[in-house]
This record gives structure tokens, sequence and C-alpha cells, in this order.
């Protein structure tokens, strides 16, 4: 299934199954929402036949999930660690946050004057892991069952030109005020791509300038090996977002306002946004 959160008026929001020639609206807000109302909550939303909408409809702005929590993975592809300089540990090294600001696939973001700031390059595409059911201390040939599907992220650090911790390999939980979770525009379940969701497409471009292009099957740490390494550091529960890293080539590419980004997985969706200067006192 491909599944999306609309608006339907300034206060209602819904989750939908995305289908060929209609947009069929689910009994929750979200898909997070969905997600987290039961364990069988892929086959209520696949058997659904209430309220439809027209295909357009699936063009939403709005964020596909709000997570709980993101599990933020450092270095992950061959092309960042060469960029960076980084050579791979024997395990992942992840950073557990709660999100203060999450937006969907069409955005527009303010950002700070750069010359006291320095450009805004830790961006990238990434592949976001979704999970389905609870999870604790699971093996990697187990992971893949407790995920629900897969979207589109892009995670912009520091708008206000602050200092994020480095990646660490503990439990403990944060908060990055100063950042911008960007995901969508859906959630593709994990049936309907190959396992892992391995063989997917990444791109990005810079006002209309391609920047990065890499496959998911590169990934250094796979799905199920962040999954499982994730569930040592926490219980996971339903929606939380496990993130898998950026390829190489954002280094060179900074942010700045009046700059439009598009960043693309083949068969998940695009992210567009655009960025404005920040006004005095402004964060995201």
């Amino acid at each position: 299934m491909r599944l999306a959160t609309i608006r339907l008026t300034r206060d209602r929001t819904a989750a939908a199954r995305v289908d060929r020639r209609h947009v069929t609206l689910l009994p929750h807000t979200d898909v997070g929402a969905l997600i987290g109302s039961g364990p069988d909550w892929a086959r209520r939303a696949a058997a659904h036949t209430g309220e439809t909408l027209p295909p357009h409809a699936a063009a939403t702005t709005e964020p596909v999930l709000t997570p709980g929590r993101v599990l933020r993975v450092g270095t992950n592809y061959p092309s960042r660690g060469k960029e960076l300089d980084e050579r791979f540990q024997q395990a992942p090294s992840m950073t557990i946050t709660r999100p203060r600001t999450v937006v969907g696939a069409r955005s527009a973001l303010p950002l700070p004057d750069l010359a006291v700031s320095g450009p805004l390059t830790a961006w990238g595409v990434e592949l976001g892991i979704v999970m389905a059911s609870p999870a604790r201390g699971i093996a990697a040939a187990d992971a893949l069952r407790h995920i629900a599907g897969y979207v589109v992220v892009c995670h912009l650090p520091a708008l206000d030109g602050s200092t994020e911790p480095p990646c660490s390999r503990t439990g403990a939980e944060s908060e990055a005020p100063s950042s911008a979770l960007l995901v969508g525009p859906a959630l593709v379940t994990a049936d309907q791509l190959p396992p892992g969701g391995r063989g997917l497409t990444l791109t990005a471009e810079l006002d209309g300038r391609p920047v990065q292009r890499a496959n998911s099957s590169a990934l250094h740490f796979d799905a199920a090996t962040l999954t499982a390494h994730a569930s040592t550091l926490t219980t996971l529960r339903p929606g939380d977002l496990i993130t898998t890293g950026t390829p190489g080539g954002t280094l060179g590419s900074p942010l700045a306002p009046g700059r439009s980004l598009r960043v693309a997985i083949k068969g998940l969706g695009e992210i567009d946004a655009g960025f404005t200067a920040a006004t005095a006192g402004h964060a995201p």
C-alpha cells in the first residue's frame, strides 16, 4: 500500500490509502496514528471502503507522520565516508532525538544569515524506516518483520547555526531544537518493496542541479542491521523513524535563502523545499 496524510480542512487531517484511481480516507488523523492503532492496522487499511477523493488529493503538503522519536545513523554510505574521511565502525553510531519541527513534502523554511552561521551542508536525501511493532533486542534476521514501510527523509540540522552533537552509540534521548525533519510524501509498506528497501535510487537536486545520486543497496549497514542495533539502544515503538544516512555530495552544496531543494527516492516520492531568509528571533 501507499499511504499519505491529507489535510481536509484547517482543523482536520486524515490518513489515506492512495490507489491508482482514487484516494480512500481512513479513520485516523495521520499515518502514524494508523500504525499505532493495533497490530492489524495494515489489514484494516487495505480493506477500508470509506470516503474517496480524486487522485490529485494525494499531492499533499502534510508530513506523512510525525514520529515520536527519530533514530539517526551517522555515516552509512561509502561515498559519504570518503567525503568526510571517516572509517566505518563495527556497529552503527546512532542518536535518538525527539524532533521539534516536522514538515511535509512541499515546504518553505527560514534559514539564518550564513555569514554568521557558516554553510549548511550537513543535509541530504535519506531512506527512512518506519516501525510497525514494538521491538527490543531483536536479531537482524527478525528485524524486517517489525517494519511498517519506508519514506523519503531529509534532515536539515542546525538551522540556527548551532552545533549539533555527533552521533553516539548510547540510548540517551535528546532534542535538536534548531533542526527540521522533512518527511513524505507517502509511506510505502514493506510488502511493496524489495526486502529491506534495497535497490532504490536516491537523488537530490539543489536549484535543479544534481548533487546526490546513490542506490540503497550501497548502505554499509542495511535496514535489518540498523533496526536490530537500534533495538539494543531502546525499545522501538510503532511510528518510530530510523534514518539510514545520506550519500556523499552535499559538502560543496550549502543551503541558503532563495535556494530550492528536491530530494527523491524512486518508488517512494519526492520532497520539494524552498528557503527564505530568517527574520530576527525566528527559529523553526
